[in-house]
């Protein structure tokens, strides 16, 4: 027997513990923050500046790096002082 699609997006998952989400400019962007990528949370263990400030290409670890253009949804850790 099938198992009937719904029509319903998959829900995402919990965001990592400790972190308060935000939408950053990819000028922004920091490395530890968390971005959602195919379902799973990558922390950005690296970044590299595209031409100006209004790009960045994001790099994580057993990821592909991804070229942020627009504003984005990210978790970023809570420090607490």
């Amino acid at each position: 027997m099938y198992k009937r699609r719904s029509k319903e997006q998959p829900s995402e998952p919990p965001p990592p513990v400790g972190t308060a989400k935000a939408t950053r400019l990819p000028m922004d962007v920091r490395i530890g923050d968390f971005v959602l990528l195919n379902g799973s949370y990558q922390r950005v263990r690296d970044m590299r500046a595209a031409g100006t400030s209004a790009y960045r290409i994001l790099l994580f670890a057993g990821h592909a790096p991804l070229v942020m253009r627009t504003p984005r949804t990210v978790y970023r850790p809570i420090t607490w002082h």
